[in-house]
């Protein structure tokens, strides 16, 4: 019997590449661009089944019908929901793990320059950092509360595994959303089935791969503009040198000192002020633009995609760009045997000038920006200022637009290229069994470059009373400042590959579902970087090595490492009510000795749906779900180099002894890794997790809550602390330390419908994590006393002085030592304007332990734990969503608390003539200001501590994007000849609801590139 149907949305659109199957069999067709499928049925009695990413899995019985419409819901928390996993992909009803599926809806439009930090505010316990700043700096995710303690290697990162391959993190952050089809976080023990590296947890993408029905082309693109949320406040010309008087004052210096700024020059900077940021900055533009074409027939489909993202920064001269392309093709070569295929590639450059005075540091900018004084002007009759006093080797003379002005800079360009090939056989003879090879080649080239020169600077006589305003004439010739003075390349490649034979067994014995995955994997990855750099470039000549005079230097440093593994999982389900997993794997790596290669890593988790036994089906209405699961699994971590177990050696030229003569002394052999330790292995990770997964309310409102407990053991250590400097060398690590993380996650969602054309969606979660050191390497003199880290977390709270006031009068100093006599601040007897602490206790005796108090505070002593916990802990998300007929509003919140924020140790130092400091400081202590917020600047030594003085409110809470989306009729967009067009508008940190900062923003030192705001305005069609 032939059938036939169409199959569409919730408004009546047709949906393409829909999967029905014909339950109880692996017989199927996918719907074509028209959203239609065509069946030839053998009785007319089969139920089909429709299940497509984002919509619910819906059965449909035929009854004889040769044409009938399906519609699709929304797959709103729905259990039937398909999501990926370790080498392959469950129903999330299925689920017994802590696997958090990402919403891949509400992140394909967000104009960010990498997929982590796409992912900020969308799952409960995976952290992102960073990503929404400098152009080109990608976001970093952290799963729960990774720790990692060795030196020579491992990372607090997640594995990343792209189409079941394992990648970099680089590959992952290239990736654009338009060309993932879905993204899971393996949190607990379903990790382990990746084995040795699996402890940090594991992020799983599938890309987009073809889907039968005429070619499909969709376009993706927005234009954006970018700025600081906040710039930091920093004090003015005339503010900083009313402050510095008052600094000389203190002091005691006399009333006509050159140092002091007179009343003209003070005059001058109140009506002449020189903002060095503001100048420099400036709005930025960013754009994305992404196109994909996808179709086939039964017989074989077809995908490919290209994105292009651009975006420069605030300053000039900072700009990233990134090209990235993929197409695949899966041919049904046979009845049995199919083949994929899929070629992809990434180029991306980045470029910024170089920053090489006063050490190389990309943040030097910004630094130098905001300590310039701004009584200083950059240029004076166009001639570039040298800043008065500065010392020339350092940022107090750095010349920001002038370095912005020259040809200096550095560069990299990436280019990588990946090849994956696989077959797949379905095995006549035994129903459900599949075998399978995969093999993936990756090809990463990079290309780093730094120009530095040297530029010119002016010093000027001066003028004012005491010659404190930059001016007059030229003094001397110019001075030249070195930006490194030299030319450096760092080509090199990274060639891997990884290969796969898998045997697959998927069968339904009436309420017996039996799945199961056999493997081998094996992969090699080898690297060749180059370093080479010549001094002294040609002012005026080209930026190459050619026109360089000086020494020139060139290193080679080429890596090898490998793994083999075996490993299988199995999976029951019993009429979607009793669950269990079992998986084993088996890893060998070169990073370790030949004996200690080998490592096992067995998970089991189980799961129990209590709302399909009849008793919960009878007695709990309101209750259409409730899953109990549990997990427990180990897992593994490589944290060393490769080969660091072998003794190694380095050959150095002209280092040699000579024995007799005079001739050039020989080459020498030095050693390298001279205490290696052959006996190093894995780190431990024994992964414990328990959960509830539950739906109310005819599935309107969803619970889930999960426990972990993971115990680390066997963690490769750098003992440093508790080794004696006779030693004479720096220890290898070895499995020494002992750490238990633990910590829950609690999701809860609701989504309604007001009306036919009106719905909304509200997801939250709350997460906290923190652990407990059970063995760790302590320094001797720590052992029993308050610092001991021995059975406490390795966030031990906020470490620093406890405040008790500031001394704001003569009398109050003297009533204060009459009540504590002796009492001095670092060995400085107390004044009007400082700050004054408790004392805790006194020096160690002769047995290493602290004494009673003793009435002084001396440094180092007398600091305690002054919080519980110093970073926040706590985390949580309130992500909401409402569509209203063709327009969609969705934002994501998220914020954090339970730690305790203090003024950076920058800000609380004092400003110099040559650094400036944040506003804040307008407010010091005076005689003439005694109630002043902040000490008297000149006793630095006393405030510039960390103490409880500085304390600032830990708790934030902000908008992490908010997206705006118009979607055209369908009636309209038909008479246009497309299939659909959108809309939207999308910001990214839009808003923030809380600051405890008067001088910056909410997040990061307020002496890095800031935290940036875009608006973004986009269009998506589809053809």
């Amino acid at each position: 019997m032939n059938t036939t149907g169409t199959v569409q949305d919730a408004k009546g659109m047709p949906l393409v590449g829909v999967s029905v199957a014909i339950k109880g069999t692996s017989s199927g067709t996918v719907t074509d661009a028209k959203g239609v499928f065509r069946l030839n049925l053998p009785t007319g009695e089969e139920t089909l089944i429709f299940s497509s990413v984002g919509y619910k899995t819906q059965e449909v019985a035929v009854a004889k019908r040769t044409n009938f419409l399906v519609q699709m819901e929304d797959n709103d928390a729905a259990l039937d929901e398909v999501v990926v996993v370790g080498y392959g992909t469950q129903k999330k009803v299925s689920l017994t793990g802590a696997v958090a599926p990402v919403d891949m809806k509400a992140i394909q439009q967000l104009p960010v320059g990498s997929l982590s930090a796409a992912l900020q505010g969308q799952l409960p316990g995976v952290n992102v950092s960073g990503g929404t700043g400098r152009p080109g700096d990608n976001g970093g995710i952290t799963v729960r509360n990774p720790i990692v303690l060795a030196k020579d290697g491992g990372t607090v990162r997640p594995l990343y595994v792209i189409d079941n391959v394992v990648r970099t993190e680089d590959d992952f952050n290239v990736l654009d959303a338009s060309e993932v089809e879905a993204i899971s976080v393996l949190k607990d023990a379903a990790a382990a089935i990746y084995g040795a590296r699996s402890n940090q947890g594991v992020v799983v993408v599938a890309t987009k791969r073809g889907k039968a029905g005429a070619p499909k082309v969709n376009y993706s693109g927005s234009i954006g503009i970018t700025d600081a949320i906040r710039l930091p406040s920093m004090m003015n010309g005339y503010e900083q040198a009313t402050y510095l008087n008052d600094y000389y004052r203190t002091q005691g210096k006399p009333a006509n000192d050159p140092l002091y700024y007179t009343q003209d020059e003070l005059d001058h900077f109140r009506n002449n002020n020189y903002n060095w940021l503001d100048m420099a900055w400036k709005p930025a533009t960013l754009t994305r633009h992404a196109v994909n074409v996808s179709g086939g027939s039964e017989r074989a489909t077809y995908y490919a995609g290209v994105s292009y993202n651009y975006q420069n920064a605030n300053f000039d001269n900072i700009n990233a760009n990134k090209w990235t392309f993929r197409a695949s093709t899966d041919i049904k070569v046979t009845k049995n045997l199919r083949a994929g295929f899929i070629l992809s590639g990434d180029l991306s450059q980045r470029r910024m000038y170089y920053l090489k005075q006063g050490g190389e540091n990309a943040e030097n900018d910004m630094r130098g920006l905001l300590y310039t004084s701004q009584f200083n002007p950059p240029y004076v009759n166009g001639l570039p200022v040298l800043q008065p006093g500065g010392n020339q080797n350092n940022l107090e003379s750095f010349h920001f637009f002038e370095i912005q002005r020259s040809n200096n800079y550095t560069a990299t360009r990436n280019t990588g290229l990946n090849v994956m090939a696989n077959l797949e056989y379905d095995i006549p003879f035994i129903k459900g069994l599949k075998a399978r090879v995969l093999y993936s080649k990756t090809m990463d080239n990079s290309f780093g470059k730094q120009y530095g020169t040297r530029y010119n600077v002016y010093n000027f006589s001066m003028l004012g009373e005491h010659r404190h305003i930059v001016g007059g004439d030229i003094v001397g010739n110019p001075i030249q400042l070195r930006n490194g003075d030299q030319i450096r390349l760092n080509p090199g490649y990274v060639d891997s590959y990884q290969f796969n034979g898998y045997l697959n067994y998927d069968r339904q014995f009436g309420k017996h579902h039996v799945s199961g995955i056999a493997f081998f994997e094996q992969s090699e990855r080898r690297t060749d970087m180059l370093a080479g750099l010549r001094e002294n470039p040609i002012i005026g000549g080209l930026d190459n090595m050619r026109y360089a005079t000086g020494a020139q230097t060139a290193e080679e440093t080429e890596t090898e490492a490998g793994t083999l593994s075996y490993a299988g999982r199995i999976n029951y389900n019993y009429d979607d009510k009793y669950l269990a997993e079992v998986a084993l794997r088996y890893d060998g790596s070169t990073n370790f000795a030949p004996e200690y290669r080998w490592g096992f890593f067995p998970s089991l988790s189980l799961g129990w749906v209590l709302s399909e036994e009849p008793f919960f089906k009878n007695g709990v209405s309101f209750v259409e779900f409730l899953k109990i699961r549990g997990s427990v699994g180990l897992s593994g971590g490589d944290a060393t180099k490769p080969y660091n177990w072998l003794n190694s050696y380095s050959i150095q030229v002209g280092k040699g002894a000579v024995f007799g003569g005079n001739s050039d002394r020989p080459l020498g052999v030095v050693p390298n890794n001279i205490m290696a330790n052959r006996g190093i292995r894995w780190d431990d990770n024994m992964k414990y997790n328990a959960g509830i997964d539950a739906q109310f309310f005819r599935n309107r409102l969803s619970f889930s809550l999960d426990g972990f407990y993971d115990h680390r053991y066997n963690m490769l250590t750098a003992l440093s602390s508790s080794v004696p400097l006779t030693v004479g060398a720096t220890l290898p690590s070895e499995n020494f330390s002992i750490v238990n993380g633990f910590g829950f996650e609690l999701s809860l969602g609701y989504s309604d419908k007001i009306n036919k054309d009106w719905s909304y969606k509200i997801n939250t979660f709350l997460a906290w994590s923190d652990n407990k050191r059970i063995r760790v390497d302590v320094e001797r003199g720590k052992l029993g006393t308050y610092e001991d880290p021995t059975g406490r977390s390795t966030d031990m709270g906020l470490q620093g002085y406890v405040y008790e006031g500031m001394f704001r009068s003569q009398d109050e100093v003297d009533r204060y030592l009459e009540a504590n006599p002796g009492y001095t601040i670092f060995g400085v007897v107390p004044k009007p304007g400082m700050l004054y602490y408790k004392d805790i206790r006194g020096p160690k005796d002769a047995s290493g332990q602290f004494t009673a108090p003793d009435g002084k505070i001396t440094k180092d002593v007398d600091m305690d734990f002054l919080t519980p916990k110093e970073d926040n802990h706590y985390n949580f998300g309130f992500n909401v969503s409402t569509t209203y007929k063709s327009f969609t509003l969705a934002a994501v919140m998220g914020g954090s608390f339970g730690g305790q924020a203090m003024v950076e140790g920058s800000a609380r130092s004092r400003a110099r003539p040559t650094v400036n400091r944040p506003s804040f400081w307008t407010d010091h202590w005076t005689p003439e200001n005694p109630n002043a917020a902040y000490p008297d600047p000149f006793y630095e030594d006393s405030y510039s501590v960390a103490s409880s003085f500085w304390f600032r409110n830990s708790f934030s809470f902000a908008m992490r994007n908010l997206n705006i989306n118009y979607a055209l009729p369908a009636p309209v967009a038909k008479n246009m000849g497309i299939s659909s067009m959108s809309v939207f508008l999308v910001a990214i940190n839009p808003i923030n609801f809380y600051n405890p900062y008067t001088y910056k923003t909410y997040q990061g030192a307020y002496d890095s590139y800031p935290t940036i705001r875009s608006f973004s305005l986009g269009l998506n069609v589809g053809f």
